[in-house]
């Protein structure tokens, strides 16, 4: 359910919990209120306000975060692969190619391709890159944690950098990963895993990602901290 408070968008989950948990998801910004099953919706409503300062103090720090100037996928734009700095070289050909050669990626494709075109190619070649790691490092804290997905998948978000299906054991992790240190999609892959067992932030939730990741507040920061996609800053 989705309502207005003060102007503010908020997104409200019921769920089998005890109290009322606050979050502003990055980036950009999104409020989202876990609360009791019974819980009212003014005891919701009256919990935003109490905290209005704060989200929007969240919010700003989010809309004040850098972020990419808007691509035309042509040559001499900035890239990231796992947090490191790439430049584009756009190569005109008849068969596309997407080539790493040090800090360049060679994109090739007919002259006549648009930008759209080349998104579409670049995401596409992201997305084998963020899925060779995925295979790699989800057996990794299945292992360690001893919880198990039966499945997971990439796709674009705007409002999270993954997501989970408990009563499916399936997680997503969002294609912009790809773009962020190997130990921020370390940090994503193991808080969704939890989230598995662990539907919420709570103690529980703490707990496990202290014991299994004791340094996963740093790398939350670091991930929340690293420079934005443009994409116009659309919801």
């Amino acid at each position: 359910m989705n309502i207005n408070i003060s102007g503010i968008d908020v997104q409200i989950n019921k769920k089998n919990i005890k109290n009322m948990h606050l979050s502003v998801k990055p980036p950009l910004g999104n409020v989202v209120v876990s609360a009791p099953l019974l819980m009212s919706q003014k005891s919701i409503e009256n919990f935003v306000r109490l905290n209005f300062g704060w989200i929007k103090k969240q919010q700003e720090k989010f809309a004040n975060q850098p972020r990419m100037t808007a691509r035309q996928y042509v040559s001499g734009e900035t890239y990231y692969i796992w947090g490191k700095q790439f430049f584009l070289e756009f190569k005109t050909s008849q068969k596309r190619a997407f080539k790493i050669d040090g800090n360049k990626i060679i994109l090739e494709m007919k002259a006549e391709s648009t930008a759209e075109q080349r998104e579409r190619f670049i995401r596409e070649e992201f997305r084998k890159i963020l899925i060779e790691q995925l295979n790699r490092l989800i057996p990794k804290w299945e292992e360690t944690t001893g919880l198990y997905c039966d499945s997971f998948q990439t796709k674009y978000m705007l409002t999270r950098w993954g997501t989970c299906n408990s009563k499916a054991k399936r997680i997503w992790i969002n294609l912009q990963m790809v773009e962020k240190p190997l130990e921020c999609l370390e940090y994503v892959i193991l808080h969704e895993l939890i989230h598995l067992k662990v539907p919420n932030h709570g103690k529980d939730f703490v707990a496990m990602m202290d014991k299994y990741m004791p340094d996963w507040k740093d790398k939350k920061n670091l991930l929340n901290g690293r420079i934005l996609d443009s994409y116009e800053y659309r919801k």
